[in-house]
Formats: C-alpha cells, sequence, structure tokens
C-alpha cells in the first residue's frame, strides 16, 4: 500500500528491488492502491499480483508549492531570509516560482517523468508508446490494470505467495 511519496526515494527503493532481483525473484502483492511511487518501486519486480480494485499506475510526476505571501501579509508576518543565489528559496513558501524556476522546474519533472515511464516499459516489458498512453498520471483498477499489462495476475498476497513457490520449483500446498 502506497499513494507515492519522494522521487528520490522511489527510485533508489526501484534501485534494491532491482539488486535483490539479481539473487532472487522479487513478487510484489498490492494492497488497497500502489500509485506513483508505490506503483514505481513494484514495477521492478519479476510479477505483480494486484487485488481488481487496488488503485493501480499513477504513473506521473508533479511538484508544487503552496504560495504563502498574501496570507502572511495579511497576518502582519514578515519575513527576512538571507540566501546566496537565485534559487535558493526556490521551494520557499514566501513567494510564486518566477518563470523561470516553474520552467526549470518543468525541465525537470520531465525528465523523471520519461525515467518513470522507461522503468515501467523495462520492468513490464512493454513498448515506452503504449506504456506512455497508460501513463500521464491516470489511475486504473487492479483489474483494469491486469488488461492493460500494469499487473500480472489478480489476487492478494495467498495468489503472490503461490507465484513466488512456484517460481522455485515448490507446489503451491508446499
Amino acid at each position: 500500500d502506497s499513494p507515492g511519496g519522494s522521487a528520490l526515494a522511489s527510485d533508489l527503493i526501484w534501485r534494491e528491488v532491482a539488486r535483490v532481483r539479481e539473487r532472487k525473484p522479487v513478487i510484489v502483492s498490492m494492497g488497497e492502491y500502489a500509485a506513483s511511487g508505490g506503483y514505481y518501486v513494484a514495477c521492478g519486480a519479476d510479477s505483480i499480483f494486484a487485488e481488481p480494485g487496488t488503485l493501480t499506475g499513477s504513473i506521473g510526476v508533479f511538484a508544487g508549492k503552496v504560495a504563502m505571501s498574501g496570507l502572511y501579509g495579511k497576518l502582519g508576518v514578515t519575513r527576512e531570509f538571507v540566501t546566496r543565489g537565485e534559487n535558493a528559496l526556490l521551494f520557499s513558501d514566501n513567494a510564486t516560482f518566477t518563470d523561470a524556476q516553474r520552467a526549470a522546474l518543468q525541465v525537470s519533472l520531465g525528465a523523471f517523468y520519461d525515467r518513470f515511464v522507461a522503468k515501467v516499459a523495462q520492468g513490464r516489458r512493454l513498448p515506452a508508446d503504449q506504456v506512455a498512453a497508460l501513463a500521464e498520471g491516470r489511475v486504473w483498477t487492479g483489474a483494469q490494470a491486469r488488461e492493460r499489462g500494469l499487473v500480472d495476475g489478480l489476487g492478494g498476497l495467498v495468489r503472490a505467495l503461490d507465484a513466488a513457490k512456484r517460481m522455485i520449483g515448490l507446489r503451491p500446498d508446499q
């Protein structure tokens, strides 16, 4: 179960999943939801199982901030910052993004989005253009994700454990 999270954290966990896969099979059982960073981490597994209603995907990335300077002004709160560099306060709530900051952030988000799509394409063994058509932050149920190749099968932890047993040569009852 994961609604997402940090792009960097997701990428670091994905890397560790890939390292584990070098030594042994990795099977994912998704619970209520595996969205954005949660799906990013899962897509590197050998097999993914989801419940029919598992919220799946949200292959996308976003960033933003709440600009509070108007509220601070109404409250009579003033803040002063000592910084070095025009982007030192990029994510400060003291002001909106400048056009240049917004453009730079968009480039960075676009690069990570492309990386996310590529990871899903690689992990799910799908063409990147097919993944791109499923992406853009869309969320699918587990059943819809199965139809689209984002998960391998429907079922929960027991189904995932059965698959893991088969991968190592055991029967499901063992």
